[in-house]
């Protein structure tokens, strides 16, 4: 359970009519900071990545924060796009699956932008362009592996 209690689904706005899952309901405590965080987690949701690339990238960028909340409820949607057990696994040696090459190319991209976000380079956004992604699909692809990086340090700085 996470360290500060989260909002009740009662005091809420739903999203899309749904019930908020237990991460929003705890950025919620802040009326200011959710109302600043719910149009990008939607703008997120709307990449041109499909939902096995997204999902792919988001639970590596966790394992690789070590947030153990984010790895194991995107891993499970993961292994469930896949079709596949143990996404950890596979997503540890990318490098050898038989994945598409543009992916394990967003995947080299978020390893280093996670890991070493200072020796990013022009060559690496070069390998992005290499594979055909415009400037605003390289733009979502970056979004998308820093806003992971910044969910994780939510998650785990607030005990989930």
């Amino acid at each position: 359970m996470p360290w500060i209690k989260p909002k009740k689904q009662n005091d809420v706005k739903k999203q899309n009519g749904e019930p908020l899952p237990l991460f929003n309901r705890l950025i919620a405590n802040s009326e200011t900071m959710y109302s600043a965080f719910a149009p990008l987690q939607t703008a997120i949701s709307h990449t041109f990545l499909s939902d096995f690339e997204k999902e792919a990238i988001i639970t590596y960028v966790s394992m690789k924060n070590g947030c153990t909340y984010c790895t194991k409820s995107h891993g499970t949607l993961f292994s469930q796009l896949s079709g596949e057990e143990d996404a950890e696994y596979k997503l540890q040696n990318f490098a050898s699956m038989d994945w598409p090459a543009s992916l394990k190319c967003m995947l080299y991209y978020a390893d280093k932008l996670t890991d070493r976000p200072a020796s990013v380079e022009k060559e690496d956004i070069e390998q992005l362009r290499a594979f055909g992604y415009s400037e605003e699909q390289i733009v979502e692809i970056n979004h998308v592996i820093a806003y992971t990086t910044y969910t994780n340090q939510i998650s785990m700085g607030l005990g989930l």
